[in-house]
């Protein structure tokens, strides 16, 4: 395990922000996961968790700790009755290249999306609400850490999951391993899956500049689109995917959360939902 004090978190978000975390964490493995939290508990301190930071923007100076979950678990193998099972750590793209030698997909749309396996499961990563498509899909069982009760649990219920939302995020709970039951696939539609995915980011997302994916899951269509191209100090929403924010050099939080804002104020103001899919650490 390591401990990093005022650490740069340029690297761990892919909206590549310039934030200052006072103290974190690196487990390596599930039991140091354990000890990290359970001592955290016993100060009374509350901590954070971090995967691949890919729909997280940090404050300039983050003083609540932060458990950096990418080293916990990245085992990966798939049993004699084709289940997957794979830490919370991997990569998506590890775990979707690892399942297509075995001629198993089904989450090819994902390939593109710069998240670990633990917080695409943790968002319900998918396709889209049209598609009807998600990760929690293909998932057979959950292990997690329950945090209030200091015990890792299994999840078979997938019940719980919908559209940009799964259990864990209204729960004291740390994914660290998931299994998965993929769809029988060739090597080569599933490559083919994949191509037409990174196809498609090029030509529709904005990949040249930092982001953090999708900033709202609730959005009403007709407002969000009236904020293309709008601009708070170095962040601004893309013209080509209204519902992005692009770090065009130097962005900050406070950049962001104006953008932000200024979408749920109008929300507010129309009585309409409104559900950011994007995270604030502090």
């Amino acid at each position: 395990m390591h401990t990093f004090h005022d650490i740069d978190l340029f690297p761990y978000n892919t909206m590549k922000l310039h934030s200052i975390a006072k103290t974190m964490f690196c487990p390596e493995s599930e039991e140091e996961l354990f000890e990290i939290i359970l001592d955290l508990k016993r100060k009374g301190s509350s901590f954070v968790c971090l995967s691949a930071g890919s729909n997280i923007v940090f404050n300039e100076i983050v003083h609540t700790p932060i458990i950096n979950l990418m080293k916990v678990n990245v085992s990966l193998n798939k049993r004699e009755d084709g289940i997957v099972r794979c830490g919370a750590s991997v990569r998506i793209q590890n775990l979707i290249r690892f399942s297509q030698q075995y001629q198993l997909g089904g989450i090819e749309y994902l390939f593109s999306v710069p998240a670990s396996v633990g917080g695409a499961v943790f968002m319900n990563a998918g396709r889209g609400i049209v598609s009807g498509k998600s990760i929690s899909d293909y998932i057979t069982r959950i292990r997690y850490l329950d945090t209030d009760e200091m015990v890792f649990k299994d999840m078979n219920d997938k019940s719980a999951f919908g559209f940009r939302t799964s259990p864990f995020q209204s729960r004291p709970a740390v994914i660290t391993e998931v299994e998965f039951k993929f769809d029988e696939k060739s090597k080569e539609e599933i490559e083919s899956d994949i191509q037409e995915r990174i196809k498609f980011s090029r030509q529709n997302l904005s990949a040249d500049k930092p982001s953090c994916g999708s900033v709202f899951s609730v959005v009403n269509p007709i407002i969000i689109r009236l904020f293309r191209g709008r601009r708070r100090g170095n962040a601004m929403f893309v013209k080509k995917n209204y519902n992005w924010i692009v770090n065009l050099g130097g962005a900050t939080a406070s950049d962001i959360r104006g953008l932000v804002n200024e979408v749920i104020r109008i929300h507010h103001l129309f009585h309409l939902p409104v559900k950011t899919e994007i995270r604030f650490f502090e």
